[in-house]
């Protein structure tokens, strides 16, 4: 695994083990819960403050728990990111094929956007295990082939969903949305299971065009 760490100010490595004591995070609140996972068992883990961007590669599973990441992240060429009752303040884009877990977290003056993943993309599932999260900015989710999940998050900006084909779909539930919602290409058309989103803008595209999506 490649990773480059610029400006490193505190960086704490440990074990993960199986149940998390999920603490607050701003605007979110506290939790006690399994630490929700499509990614594999963290071979890196990182608490505590860190400042400067970060990028991550290859091989591995790269967790954040309990962290104030000051800096981006990106993620490419395999590699596993899952963050958990963490704040990072900038963007958090990935383009690795590898599964991808925001759960209980916020960004600030951060989007989120994951693309080319051909495992489970999991962005809050309206609950436990893996509980809403709070994201100043915009969510695109493209072209992702293992399932999307996008559940129960107040999102500032946009969000759209495009070319994402899996059997086990995209679903958009129960979102707060500050913008405009965007859906195209995804196969199947995605769902909400009955939970219906809040969008401040527009909705076009597929099922999410309906105002009751």
């Amino acid at each position: 695994m490649t990773r480059l760490y610029h400006h490193v100010s505190k960086i704490f490595l440990a074990t993960l083990t199986g149940t998390l004591a999920l603490a607050a995070v701003s605007g979110i609140g506290v939790t006690t819960a399994s630490e929700a996972s499509a990614t594999g068992a963290c071979t890196e883990t990182i608490t505590g403050s860190h400042s400067g961007t970060m990028t991550l590669s290859g091989p591995g599973t790269t967790c954040l728990k309990n962290a104030t990441q000051d800096g981006a992240i990106t993620v490419q060429n395999g590699h596993e990111l899952s963050v958990v009752d963490s704040k990072i303040t900038g963007a958090v884009t990935s383009t690795s094929s590898a599964p991808f877990t925001f759960c209980h977290s916020s960004t600030v003056r951060g989007a989120i956007s994951v693309s080319n993943s051909t495992n489970l993309v999991l962005i809050g599932d309206n609950g436990l295990p893996c509980p809403a999260n709070v994201i100043d900015g915009a969510v695109t989710m493209d072209s992702n082939k293992g399932g999307t999940h996008l559940g129960g998050n107040s999102i500032a900006g946009a969000v759209t969903a495009s070319g994402n084909v899996a059997p086990s779909g995209t679903i958009i539930e129960n979102n707060h949305i500050g913008g405009k919602l965007t859906c195209s290409g995804n196969s199947p058309a995605p769902v909400n299971n009955g939970n219906g989103n809040t969008v401040s803008g527009a909705r076009d595209g597929q099922t999410c065009a309906s105002g009751t999506f």
